[in-house]
């Protein structure tokens, strides 16, 4: 058995030091880059009529991406505005009132009406004179007499009418009729935002990570159809141990690295969790290895867009500012 040699141990002793990081510089955590993706569907279901991006593509916020066939959608809404349009009318008709010929051509009705009353009157007074004398039948007598009843009822019709028209309508009906257009308006309404969504628009500018089918195909509701991330601003999510935790503030400075360049992208600490939890199982160095780390979210800001997900990083952070003074010990 050969012993170990002062001068062996020695210089196991020195790469160790060399190979640990030194206390003064500082403490960088691994992670791995990542895109916040958005995954966009449609509400409904349908045949796709359109894709107007591709992979790779970037776009802008608002701008359009895709588009199901809506040919029965444009038909039922062109049915609802005009069911809508014709309740409308119906409500200003019935607010309008009257027109002033209907309330002429009634007046005149009345006039003519009263005209038969009086003639029919003449006509059972001189029948009654005759009746006396034995020149005419009791029979011609009450005949005369029910068809001036009969002209006095719809005199008093008449009347009645004319005073519902000079009246307008009832205060029910008003509100009967402009609550049907209300809700044929709200039907309308809601027919349009239906229609509406059969267009898909991006919610934010980034660039196309996916496109998931082809148009043609027959797509379920919330199928994915476009992946979409905002690629100026991925994210990197590293393991602090909790002995550590004191150098890592919300909000505060850190510093980005990837293999594939020199300089360090500036980022932010975006999220600390509440909870500590065991180290993952692919953090390998000996000091992130320790048993109970807390997961840090730290965003990176990347206009150029020089990052790619899946990327291996690595994260220093700013040490938070020193207390000021005045504050009790």
């Amino acid at each position: 058995m050969v012993k170990n040699s002062p001068q062996l141990f020695l210089a196991g002793v020195l790469a160790l030091a060399c190979g640990r990081q030194s206390h003064d510089e500082p403490a960088e955590f691994q992670g791995v880059v990542e895109f916040e993706e958005v995954q966009l569907a449609f509400e409904y279901p349908g045949r796709l009529r359109e894709v107007a991006v591709r992979r790779g593509d970037r776009v802008a916020a608002g701008e359009r991406l895709a588009a199901l066939d809506d040919t029965l959608e444009r038909a039922a809404t062109q049915a609802r505005r005009s069911e809508t349009e014709a309740a409308r009318a119906r409500a200003a008709v019935l607010r309008a009132g009257s027109r002033p010929e209907e309330l002429r051509a009634l007046k005149a009705r009345l006039r003519a009406a009263d005209a038969s009353i009086r003639q029919l009157e003449d006509s059972l007074r001189r029948e009654r004179i005759l009746l006396e004398s034995g020149a005419t039948t009791r029979a011609q007598v009450d005949a005369l007499d029910a068809e001036l009843e009969s002209a006095r009822a719809e005199r008093d019709a008449l009347a009645q009418n004319l005073e519902l028209l000079a009246e307008g309508p009832r205060k029910e009906e008003l509100v009967v009729q402009a609550s049907q257009a209300e809700a044929s308006a709200a039907l309308l309404s809601a027919q349009e935002r239906r229609a509406a969504r059969f267009e898909l628009y991006a919610p934010l500018a980034g660039d196309v990570l996916d496109r998931h089918h082809e148009p043609g195909e027959v797509v379920a509701a919330g199928a994915p159809v476009v992946t979409l991330a905002d690629t100026t601003r991925p994210f990197t999510e590293v393991f602090v141990p909790q002995a550590e935790l004191a150098q890592v503030a919300l909000g505060a400075s850190a510093l980005v690295r990837v293999d594939a360049r020199s300089e360090a992208l500036p980022a932010q600490v975006e999220a600390i969790a509440r909870r500590a939890e065991f180290t993952p199982r692919y953090l390998f160095s000996e000091r992130e290895r320790p048993n109970l780390v807390v997961r840090v979210r730290v965003r990176i800001a990347d206009p150029g867009r020089l990052l790619h997900a899946g990327v291996p990083a690595r994260v220093q952070f700013q040490p938070p500012a020193a207390a000021g003074a005045g504050h009790g010990s």
